[in-house]
Order: structure tokens, then sequence, then C-alpha cells
């Protein structure tokens, strides 16, 4: 339920906005604009303004559209009550407007979506953000950046030139890079030299079960000490005396680093003794003997266990900006997203991506719901992804989208001629294929995340 309302939320907000700019820069064109509806379907609720224009909330709320007077609306327009003379409705009719009035007006949409993540980038940089940094913990074995002799401790500084200041902002780099070889990524390390080594992202195709392209890489954030946040009744690591805010040191002798490979280690010592090093709250410190329990999981496969809650404080930097300055961060973050999905969809186009990075409305449902219970800020920058997702979406020139119109309105620059009917019926009918194939692509991907 959370997730389909924050789906229904969130697309209400995209379209809204999103239609929003196609009617605003209509009606400074001159043109007369019929309807503005959020939702499709049968009317739930109207209201006419001063202008003429039927404001609308529809029954089924997975869209919306702005309904602008054109030769085929003029129909239209009589059964709403409208009556307009010849002269009128020639010259408040989207079809008689200059061209680059035309192109303005369908380009809007889209535009309005960038400006949305823009607001929404800026107004985060203003509030200021704790984000997890580019500090890295050690590479595991075998990975590229082990092999690249990549440090505890170092961080990164770049990805072919961009900087990056956040391990998120890292993450995304990779994302959009994956499917593409010799991505140099520059580092400092602890001492502040300068270090640079390519990764070879060609085996990163997106693929739903590959996991965290960042840390396929050997690239993963530093999390600092691990601390033992609960420990459970009657468990392990109750009976030998491990306690809540000890802090983890070593295992079996070996150091302990991050909460993943101690977590690994005592799934692999299934009723076997370990012995853990630890330090209590007081300072003092401590060795545990404790054997871990088996215990078998979904698949079939046994692990151990010991009982113990753990946690971890990754290196934070706080971002913040004035007014200015976010601003600026907000075009240059918008403008981020848009190169690396724009570069992500490239690559699904030629092939060195999959198709698995398409998702449907049930995936977007899922992770905004997800979002939603992380708390404002992560629906936020959710939704500025989002939104930079449907902006470019619709400026792809297929018929039936935004860059379908755009398309068009430029072959008729370069030939001075509007394409004919006949024309127009056929791209119409492409455009419906390709929007279905995309929406069963997507559906396809979503039903095989959640089934498994």
């Amino acid at each position: 339920m959370v997730a389909l309302l924050a789906f229904i939320v969130t697309l209400s907000i995209l379209v809204l906005i999103h239609e929003w700019g196609h009617y605003i820069v209509a009606r400074l064109c001159g043109v007369r604009v019929l309807a503005f509806s959020l939702g499709f379907g049968r009317v739930l609720a109207r209201r006419v303004d001063r202008r003429g224009c039927e404001w609308r909330l529809s029954a089924v709320p997975f869209g919306g559209y702005v309904m602008m007077l054109e030769k085929d609306t003029l129909e239209k327009a009589s059964e709403m009550g409208i009556r307009l003379t010849e002269r009128e409705a020639a010259s408040q009719s989207f079809d008689s407007k200059r061209l680059w009035q035309r192109f303005a007006v369908v380009f809007a949409g889209p535009f309005m979506n960038f400006v949305l993540a823009a607001v929404i980038y800026a107004g985060i940089a203003m509030a200021g953000t704790y984000e997890p940094s580019t500090r890295l913990a050690e590479p595991a074995p075998a990975t590229q950046a082990a092999e690249a002799g990549v440090r505890e401790d170092w961080r990164v500084t770049s990805v072919n030139g961009s900087a990056v200041e956040t391990f998120n902002a890292l993450r995304l780099q990779i994302v959009g890079y994956q499917g593409e070889r010799d991505v140099r990524i520059a580092f400092v390390d602890d001492a502040g030299a300068p270090h640079e080594a390519d990764f070879d992202l060609s085996g990163l195709s997106g693929e739903m079960n590959q996991g965290d392209a960042a840390e396929l890489l050997g690239l993963a954030p530093w999390t600092g000490a691990v601390v033992v946040g609960q420990v459970q009744e009657k468990s392990p690591a109750e009976a030998a005396g491990m306690k809540p805010g000890d802090t983890i040191l070593a295992l079996n002798g070996a150091p302990v680093r991050n909460a993943a490979d101690f977590i690994g280690q005592v799934r692999a010592s299934a009723g076997k003794g370990v012995v853990i090093d630890v330090r209590r709250a007081d300072g003092s410190t401590a060795a545990i003997d404790v054997v871990p329990e088996t215990q078998t999981l979904e698949d079939g496969s046994r692990a151990g266990r010991i009982g113990a809650v753990l946690g971890a404080m990754p290196d934070f930097v706080l971002t913040r900006e004035g007014p200015l300055g976010a601003i600026a961060v907000g075009v240059e973050k918008t403008w981020k997203m848009v190169v690396v999905t724009g570069r992500v969809l490239k690559n699904i186009v030629v092939g060195t991506a999959s198709t698995d990075n398409i998702s449907g409305p049930l995936m977007i449902g899922d992770v905004a719901g997800q979002a939603v219970q992380f708390g404002l800020l992560s629906y936020l920058l959710f939704l500025a992804m989002i939104s930079v997702n449907l902006g470019l979406l619709n400026l792809i020139p297929i018929p039936l989208l935004d860059g379908g119109h755009l398309f068009f309105f430029t072959l008729e620059a370069l030939t001075g001629r509007k394409p004919g009917p006949k024309t127009l019926a056929v791209s119409q009918k492409i455009g419906i294929a390709f929007v279905l194939l995309l929406f069963a692509l997507g559906m396809s991907n979503d039903l095989i995340r959640i089934l498994g």
C-alpha cells in the first residue's frame, strides 16, 4: 500500500510539473488551452477558470494531459461550450503558431522536469546534508581496485575527470560508465599523494544479479569501527559475555576492518569456536570465546551466527551552500544526472549495458515506497532522479513522445514543410509500438526483480 501511494504521489508530482510546463508556455505563446487534467479517464471533479480552461481531476491517476486548441480539438471545444469565431480559432490554435513557438510549447514539458530536479538539488544544498565521503575501505582481494594498488583510507577525487565528493556521487558516475573500458579514477592516499588507475567496466552491464557496481570494482565506503548494537537473548553472543557497545577489534587475531568481513567470517565458522577481541565501553579490552550456532538458509546452505546486531559509522562529509552556490549546485547535479542517464541509455542501445537497467511502474513504486520510509531527503533525491529520467525519456525522438514532435519540427525547419497526414499516421503507430514495448520490458524486469 505504501509503495502504491508513493508511486501515485510521485507520478502526480512529475506529471503536474511536466504538463504545467506545456500549459504555461502555450499560454505565453497565445495558444488557447481547453483543459488541464491530472489523471485520465472519467472526470471526478472540474473547475473552469476565467480564461476558459477546464481544470480536471480524473479517475485514473497514472498520468495527465493538457488539451490545446488544434484542428483535431475544435469539435471538442464546441462540445465543451466554447464558441469561437473562425478568426479566433485560427489565431489561438496551436497549429497556427510559428515553428519556434510550437517547439517551445512541446519542449517546455521535459524542461520543467529538469527544473524540478535542479530546484530539489538546490534546496538540499542550501539545507546541508551529511553523506558518506569517498574514503575507501580495504578493497576485497582479486578486485580491480586491489590489483591497482588501492588501499584503505584512500579517497576518490574524480571519475574520468568529473569531480566526486561523496560516495553516492562516485557510485552514480560508475553506473553511468557501465559497459565501457578504460575509465580513469583518481585518488589521493592518506598522505595526500595523488594516484590514478584505469578500470575496465565492460563487464558491468547493469544486470539485476550483479549487485553494487562500485563494490564489484573493490570500491567500498570506509565504515570505521564495528560496534555491537544489540545482543539477542539466549544467543551464543550473550552466553559468551558480549555486550551492547562493545567495539569489535579482531577475530581469531586478525584485525576486523568492516562489518561485512566480520559477518562473512562468522558465517563461515558454523560450529567452530572463534575468539573475538573487543574493547568495552569503559575502555578495557576482553577476549570472547564463542561458537557460532548453525542456521539453515532458504537455499539449503548452512551459515554460522552469534546473535549480535552490528553497526558502523561511515566517514561523513557536510555539504552546504548559500543561495547562489545552491543554484549552481542544482544545475550542475541535474546536468550530471542527465549525462549519466543519457550515457546509460546510449549503452543500452549499443548493447554494452543490459536492458535490465529499464524499470517499470512496479519497480518505481517499490523504490518510491522505500524512499518514503527512509525519510524526506531520500524521497526528494529519488524524485529528482526520476524527474530527470522522465524528462530525458520524453526527449527521445520517437513519435508519441515530446521528442517525436520536436523531431518533426526540426525536419520542418530544415525542409520548410510539415509532415503529411500519412507520415504522421505511420509515425503514431511506430510510437505506440515503442511505448508498449518499453512498458512490457519494464514490467518484465519488475516481475523478475520482485519474484526473484
